[in-house]
């Protein structure tokens, strides 16, 4: 099973140093992960936390949509084509 990195960390294994970002995966029996278990979830685990990040298209019928505005642009005027020197 694969594990994911929750908060990145470097650690020595076997005398060696190692660095796991944080959304690495590793294998469960990785010794990477002995004694530092809190630092890892499961894919699943993430992955179900996870929520669903498209809008739906279309209502289901007899449903309304739920429609997320947009939001709105910068209104900083533009300076370009104005010259500061007089």
């Amino acid at each position: 099973m694969a594990l994911r990195c929750k908060k990145s960390f470097a650690a020595y294994v076997n005398g060696t140093p190692r660095v796991v970002k944080v959304g690495a995966l590793v294998a469960d029996d990785d010794p990477i992960v002995e004694g530092r278990e809190a630092s890892f979830e499961s894919v699943d685990a993430h992955l179900s936390t996870q929520r669903q990040r498209v809008e739906q298209a279309t209502a289901d019928p007899g449903q309304p949509r739920d429609l997320t505005p947009p939001t709105p642009a910068s209104k900083t005027p533009s300076r370009r084509g104005r010259s500061s020197s007089k």
